[in-house]
């Protein structure tokens, strides 16, 4: 018998499933781009982190929605209201007080903020009319002053009447008002991020590899850091990849393709009726590579110079080889 419960189930699960895989591939990304002296961190600091090499760490939390619009047919806007919005930046003020690591006081919490930056990271749209946005944007610009904040807060929070969002507004408003500041200040929203995955082909791509071996690359890196993730976590290990780890465990991946060897190109030719016009055939002669009177052999020698000249300046414009590659093998 066909089981409601079972099916919507199954359906949480797939959306569940989805909101892993975009937090995954945004991390995959991250660890792509990742320059000497950075690492990114899954599900450790934050949904993603990332720590730059000037000091600094960028915590990254990640919502996907499976939802349309109606009216446009891409994905739900970020609202004033979305709970998801309201649970992060709760969440961040939890992260910014956090006793356990001895951010109590203000002072503590000013040093944590001034080396930290927050960014929400969404497949939602963005929308205009976002009030919350619209406030960090206003205290960026000083509009909106450390004395008024924690008041616009709770006004907008108050035009909600969810239980969720007045807890959400009073665990953001127990930050001093300084510290509240800061943190509003430091806040990011990166939207209409859709396309991850195209993302890290494009990280991939920009290895120097060439088109046509940017999926396979993209599909083994990907299969060895999830084989690795899952390793780290059965051990017991934090998933963070530093740029030196990834370089040692991983760029054989890409170094697979650039340094392929060359495919050489057939080209069928119309040879001149004079070879014994051609250069290196009166050279040859000359060294008594062969009678001049052996056509055939000078036939396959044209042949065979013709065909190495085009291949070189094929593989050349077609950055297969580069000029210090041709006066090595001179």
């Amino acid at each position: 018998m066909f089981s409601i419960d079972s099916f919507s189930d199954s359906t949480a699960a797939d959306k569940s499933a989805i909101g892993f895989d975009y937090q995954y591939y945004f991390f995959l990304w991250k660890v792509l781009c990742l320059q000497c002296g950075q690492s990114a961190g899954l599900e450790c600091k934050d949904d993603v982190h990332t720590d730059l090499d000037n000091d600094v760490q960028v915590l990254y939390q990640l919502k996907h929605t499976v939802k349309k619009s109606n009216s446009t047919g891409k994905p739900i806007n970020l609202t004033t209201l979305d709970n998801d919005l309201w649970k992060t930046l709760s969440n961040w003020s939890k992260v910014i007080r956090d006793e356990k690591f001895g951010r109590i006081s203000p002072v503590k919490q000013i040093e944590f903020l001034a080396k930290t930056l927050f960014v929400l990271t969404s497949n939602k749209s963005e929308s205009n009319n976002n009030e919350v946005a619209s406030l960090v944007d206003k205290t960026i610009s000083g509009e909106v002053t450390a004395r008024d904040l924690s008041s616009e807060i709770k006004a907008i929070s108050n035009k909600s009447s969810s239980d969720s969002i007045a807890n959400y507004s009073r665990d953001i408003c127990k930050l001093s008002d300084e510290v509240l500041l800061k943190f509003i200040k430091n806040i990011k929203f990166e939207l209409g991020e859709n396309y991850i995955i195209s993302k890290c082909h494009e990280a991939v791509k920009a290895k120097m590899l060439d088109e046509k071996d940017v999926d396979t690359a993209f599909k083994l890196v990907d299969s060895e850091i999830r084989k690795n993730n899952f390793i780290d976590v059965k051990s017991g290990q934090k998933i963070v990849i530093s740029f030196d780890d990834f370089h040692k465990k991983y760029r054989k991946v890409f170094q697979r393709f650039q340094n392929a060897e060359l495919v050489i190109y057939s080209f069928d030719e119309q040879l001149p009726n004079d070879l014994q016009g051609f250069t290196f055939v009166q050279q040859l002669l000359e060294i008594q590579e062969f009678d001049k009177d052996d056509f055939d052999q000078m036939v396959d020698y044209a042949e065979k110079m013709i065909s190495s000249k085009k291949n070189i300046n094929l593989w050349s414009d077609e950055g297969e080889i580069t000029s210090i590659d041709l006066k090595t093998d001179e």
